[in-house]
């Protein structure tokens, strides 16, 4: 059974323009199921065509070049008076698939669509062709957020009673069904959301999913994919970072306790940065002399690959860790919902007065802070005055209630 991933529409409003699509994201992300949901969408014309580059065949049909693949696709039967989808998984094998996209965009626009995957490396090699602006649309595929998790586990009606717009929400229709909301965002919290862990029920079997990732994408792939010279103390570095989700960056404190330049921990932190495994928070300032300005804070955007990178994925509220959980989870709800020109934040003073998210959307200021519990904040009320803003929020573990102009919100709403 294929289960459609939310990015699905997305990708199918720009299906019939000229542009290369890619889908970019980790390993075992659910790139391949996606593109066979896309395929599945225009099948009745009967002119898609499916070709997974990990199998030499189909590389070298591609790396032969363009006019190579349309007589490939001619000699399959296909229509080349119209125009035809070609899936390209795994484009990241190509040596050069730039330029193969850019031929292809540019002189075979009416006879092929091109749709592909591809890894993090490949993202980096298109950030950096100039001459591919204009010829592609990029997409990127994160794990499941809540609602595609409750989805995965076939409770459509949990996931339609989560509210779309839960800053706008005055109705808590999931308090009807708060203990299955609990349970399954327990499980969501500390095994995170990559499909094949989320499917599995065997709390043991998700352990070793999670460890064939780990083990297949960060400790074989990545460093294949990227120059890493020591490894062992690259593995010590991704077990700092995992301990230390949701705190400040400080380069130099790392670098003296893994044993390298703080240049190569720059390096290593990009690394995973665009393995789509962390993600880097800025915070946000406008007085330059009370807030910090320059860190940056980390965070996983898998709670599940986290908590095996630190031995720990007992299934329990009362971890020492919930807190970090939250927000981290919080945070990655956050990127998931995001709109390319909206903006996350957060904020901190020098004097340690701070709010976890500042999420800027369509000219509106939305103050989040994450708690355990639903308890006023002293760092979220100063943001609001500060700022003037009308309205903040605490995400929590609990129910929906109003004190004021503070919301507390269920943790699930956002995740």
């Amino acid at each position: 059974m294929l289960f459609e991933r939310t990015l699905t529409q997305e990708i199918m409003m720009y299906i019939e323009g000229p542009e290369a699509i890619m889908i970019l994201g980790s390993r075992q992300i659910g790139k391949t199921t996606l593109l066979k949901i896309i395929m599945e969408e225009i099948r009745a014309s009967n002119n898609a065509f499916y070709l997974d580059l990990e199998y030499p065949r189909n590389l070298e049909i591609v790396e032969k070049g363009t006019e190579n693949l349309i007589e490939y696709l001619s000699s399959l039967g296909a229509d080349l008076k119209t125009r035809n989808y070609i899936f390209l998984d795994e484009i990241h094998y190509m040596k050069n698939s730039s330029r193969f996209i850019k031929l292809s965009v540019d002189h075979y626009a009416d006879k092929l669509k091109i749709v592909c995957t591809g890894s993090s490396a490949l993202g980096i090699k298109m950030k950096l062709q100039d001459s591919f602006v204009g010829r592609k649309l990029i997409f990127t595929l994160y794990p499941l957020s809540f609602r595609e998790f409750l989805l995965f586990k076939e409770k459509k009606n949990l996931a339609d009673n989560l509210p779309v717009r839960p800053y706008e929400q005055e109705k808590d229709l999931t308090r009807f069904f708060k203990d299955e909301y609990h349970r399954f965002f327990t499980e969501f919290l500390i095994f995170g959301g990559y499909p094949r862990v989320v499917l599995e029920n065997s709390f043991e079997k998700k352990e070793k999913l999670l460890g064939e990732i780990v083990t297949a994408y960060i400790y074989k792939d990545i460093r294949s994919l990227f120059s890493i010279g020591d490894i062992t103390k690259f593995n010590n570095l991704i077990k700092i970072l995992a301990n230390q989700a949701g705190c400040l960056i400080n380069t130099s404190e790392i670098s003296r306790a893994v044993g390298i330049s703080r240049p190569t921990v720059l390096n290593y932190i990009s690394i995973l940065e665009n393995s789509f495994l962390i993600a880097l928070l800025p915070p946000y300032s406008k007085n330059l002399r009370i807030e910090i300005r320059k860190s940056n804070k980390i965070y996983w955007l898998d709670n599940g690959l986290r908590n095996y990178l630190i031995s720990d994925l007992s299934p329990s509220l009362s971890r020492t860790d919930i807190g970090v959980l939250l927000e981290n989870v919080m945070f990655t709800g956050l990127v998931k919902r995001k709109k390319e020109i909206e903006n996350l934040f957060y904020w901190r003073t020098k004097d340690k007065t701070e709010i976890d998210f500042v999420y800027k959307s369509d000219n509106r200021i939305i103050p989040i802070e994450v708690k355990t519990r639903s308890r006023p904040h002293r760092g979220l009320v100063n943001f609001m005055k500060k700022y003037n803003i009308e309205k903040g929020y605490i995400a929590h573990i609990g129910d929906f209630e109003k004190k004021n102009n503070i919301s507390f919100i269920p943790g699930y709403w956002l995740a």
